[in-house]
């Protein structure tokens, strides 16, 4: 009998188990966080396993719904205590200079963020270059800034791959010049934000480069 069909029964309280442990676990790092879902996934197994022997399946769902409830206490502590000490622990082997690659979510982030800023930097340069641009689109500073913005953020993404935090310090100073010459543009440069904040968040918890 496989591990999924043991652990993934309808109606044996394995969803609500493993939903919980998810959500505890959330934000820990891919090798701690794992390791605590294996661990509950091959209880369930055990779990499963023994009360199909013993004929007591009916059962199962409550049990463990009642013992989910009960350890509540227990997980919560295990996630404000056990776990940051595992992490520094984790942390303490990787040397600071080590390079954290790029997750899916933080590589689509950080793309979807450099696509944008270059063709927005290309439709705002190509018509001032050519003179093609009416005299009174954008008026006062504001084109120059939007490109120097752009221009910014662009260096900044580039930078993150490396050094997430030098790249999200300067991605900051672009979404400030961002703001101030194109503020309708607002969730543009929030995106930016984000997408910085993440690659320095997902680079941090691993212990990646400080600087």
């Amino acid at each position: 009998m496989s591990t999924a069909r043991l652990t993934g029964r309808r109606g044996d309280g394995s969803a609500a188990v493993r939903g919980w442990v998810a959500i505890y676990t959330f934000g820990l790092p891919a090798a701690i966080r794992e390791r605590r879902r294996g661990e509950v996934a091959s209880d369930l197994a055990e779990e499963t396993l023994d009360a199909i022997r013993r004929a007591e399946t009916a059962g199962l769902r409550r049990r463990r719904l009642v013992r989910l409830l009960l350890g509540i206490p227990d997980d919560l502590a295990w996630r404000l205590v056990d776990a940051p000490a595992a992490v520094r622990q984790l942390r303490a082997v990787l040397p600071p200079t080590t390079w954290v690659p790029l997750t899916r979510s933080t590589l689509f982030l950080l793309s979807i963020t450099a696509i944008g800023a270059a063709g927005a930097l290309g439709i705002v340069v190509v018509p001032l270059v050519d003179g093609s641009a009416p005299p009174d689109a954008w008026l006062g500073w504001g084109p120059y800034g939007f490109i120097t913005a752009c221009a910014i953020v662009l260096a900044a993404v580039v930078l993150a791959v490396a050094w997430p935090v030098r790249g999200l310090r300067l991605g900051i100073a672009g979404v400030v010049i961002g703001m101030a010459a194109a503020p309708w543009l607002g969730g543009c440069w929030l995106l930016v934000f984000i997408a910085l904040f993440a690659r320095w968040y997902q680079a941090s918890r691993l212990g990646g480069p400080a600087a």
